[in-house]
């Protein structure tokens, strides 16, 4: 009788053992199939020959645009006048900004919300969402120093790593709008 329980007991446990083999497996095969997005500001926008361009005319002053080089095809431009520490923010990709929509810019672990003005844009048929900062700015800051930024408009998001060639102009840039 004494074997018999032991035996009972050693099967209870197997039991119970290979139970938990069975729901920790079912776990498991659900955390592969799910896929969460990649953090903001964490993966690159792979799009060949797009990348930063750097541009400075007396006029217009300084301007950084993520697009494709000597196009209209930008996504992203920062714009500023040599000194003056304010800078522009045009989200160029998303042409179709509404009122409430925030222009939410993610650098690592630094994220700045700005409430952009609204310009129209006649080559989307709506608004261009162009907001007002300072390269001090936690996120733009960030993408100073690291060269990675995520540009969110409403729900619409991308992201864009620089190259190190490219971070010399990000570098630049942020110099000149804060230096005469």
């Amino acid at each position: 009788m004494a074997l018999r329980t032991a035996d009972d007991r050693t099967r209870g446990a197997l039991a119970a053992a290979g139970a938990l083999l069975v729901a920790g497996a079912a776990v498991l095969s659900g955390c592969v199939q799910q896929t969460a997005p990649a953090p903001p500001g964490q993966a690159a926008q792979i799009t060949p020959g797009m990348g930063f361009f750097l541009n400075s005319t007396e006029d217009e002053g300084l301007k950084l645009a993520y697009g494709r080089a000597n196009s209209d095809d930008v996504w992203l431009m920062l714009q500023c006048q040599p000194g003056s520490r304010k800078v522009e923010v045009l989200d160029m990709r998303h042409g179709n900004a509404r009122r409430g929509d925030m222009l939410v810019l993610t650098s690592g672990k630094m994220q700045s919300a700005l409430a952009p003005d609204l310009q129209p844009n006649p080559e989307a048929g709506g608004a261009l969402a162009v907001a007002h900062a300072t390269p001090g700015l936690p996120a733009l800051d960030n993408f100073r120093h690291t060269g990675a930024l995520a540009v969110k408009l409403g729900r619409r998001e991308y992201a864009l790593t620089a190259t190190p060639g490219e971070k010399v102009q990000i570098a630049r840039f942020f110099s000149g709008c804060e230096k005469k």
